[in-house]
């Protein structure tokens, strides 16, 4: 717990606080505007969409100038995106602002997460993963129902100044962070010309490969969209699956989740550190499933917290593991692609579950919708089973 580390702990929780505090209240704001779930899918995966594809370059960049920028970078978006939900009329511009929204998740956390593995020792990385965790975990635990709750008493504006302010004070944090990026320059890949493609495409694909990905965080990262998905659908669907049901304020299940995976994160991470990883993230995303298909289920509120505490335990257990996973797989100069490679997974899940799951929801119903996200999860449990070679000097 250097300086360092605890100065980008506070910043992180100030960063997705601002950001979780919108999380319930946005599909309510797009269904205000006119969106059904299959469009409110759309425009929440189009966050995750837009962090997606900047991933890798945010993972080459944090390698190459380093990692302080980009966290600047992304929480100055995240500053400014609530003003244009507070301009917005119409569900094509909120879709814009969300895809401008998504960009600060590209840039930010794919950076501050590589520069808390280069402020942590290797035989500590997943105990402290776990601890790094708990600063977006508080974040969900609080920003949710606060938003949910601001809404109610002061509206949709108040609540998107409030967000400006919370990441106003993360930028403030962010700046006096370290640069922690090493010494050593990362030879950068030769351009592929158009020749070259046409006569050696398998040769150029392997560059642009190299170039923008990490080959050691693919495993980790199957499992992390197996994970995802779910979440996604949470994030689109949970506020108008609550209203539908009548099941209360749709931040307490947030709030239920956050604090659960508060308890279960570092205790996990430190578990994975003794025993593996993959022992870890099994477990974890097996329970995950049982949650999503005891939310197929819920028609009280007791059960809609019950889920939500399962949840929480496979959640906060197999983040810390897959992430620690990723950084004991790749070399410290690779850091940078890993992360970014894994995030692109992260995002990709999310993404593809809002939209996937917005489908199923506006065709299929609620039921269904997470009874596959249910199976998917499942399947990412199946998989973490699955024998992987041992990478040499570096722990599964």
């Amino acid at each position: 717990m250097t300086r360092p580390f605890l100065v980008l702990w506070c910043a992180t929780l100030l960063f997705y606080l601002g950001f979780q505090l919108l999380l319930p209240i946005t599909p309510l704001y797009a269904t205000a505007l006119g969106a059904r779930e299959a469009e409110v899918g759309l425009i929440m995966g189009s966050f995750a969409l837009a962090a997606m594809v900047l991933r890798p370059l945010a993972g080459d960049l944090a390698d190459r100038i380093g990692r302080r920028p980009l966290v600047l970078l992304g929480t100055a978006i995240f500053m400014l995106a609530p003003v244009g939900y507070a301009l917005v009329g119409t569900v094509p511009a909120l879709l814009v602002v969300r895809l401008f929204h998504g960009t600060g998740m590209g840039f930010g956390p794919t950076a501050a997460t590589v520069i808390a593995t280069d402020l942590t020792p290797a035989a500590r990385r997943g105990a402290a993963m776990g601890i790094y965790g708990l600063a977006s975990a508080v974040a969900l635990a609080v920003g949710p129902y606060a938003g949910g709750e601001l809404v109610h008493r002061f509206g949709f504006v108040s609540t998107f100044l409030a967000a400006i302010a919370i990441e106003a004070l993360a930028l403030g944090l962010a700046w006096t962070l370290p640069e922690t990026r090493p010494a050593t320059v990362v030879p950068r890949a030769a351009a592929a010309t158009p020749d070259v493609v046409m006569a050696a495409a398998p040769v150029a694909l392997a560059r642009f490969w190299r170039r923008w990905f990490s080959t050691a965080a693919v495993y980790p990262s199957a499992l992390v969209l197996a994970l995802y998905v779910s979440y996604g659908g949470l994030a689109a669907l949970l506020p108008l699956f609550a209203e539908r049901r009548q099941l209360g304020n749709p931040g307490l299940f947030y709030t239920v989740y956050a604090l659960v995976s508060l308890a279960v994160r570092s205790p996990a991470g430190r578990l994975s550190d003794r025993l593996g990883r993959r022992a870890v993230v099994a477990p974890a995303l097996a329970i995950s499933a049982t949650s999503l298909a005891v939310l197929a289920l819920a028609a009280s509120q007791r059960a809609f917290l019950g889920a939500a505490a399962l949840y929480g335990v496979g959640f906060g257990a197999a983040q810390p593991a897959l992430l620690a996973m990723t950084v004991d797989r790749a070399p410290p100069e690779e850091r940078g692609r890993a992360m970014g490679t894994l995030y692109t997974a992260w995002e990709l899940g999310i993404s593809g579950g809002s939209m996937l799951l917005g489908l199923c929801a506006t065709t299929l119903g609620y039921a269904a919708t997470w009874g596959t996200a249910a199976a998917i999860a499942a399947l990412g449990a199946l998989a973490a089973l699955w024998p992987t070679e041992r990478p040499r000097g570096w722990r599964l």
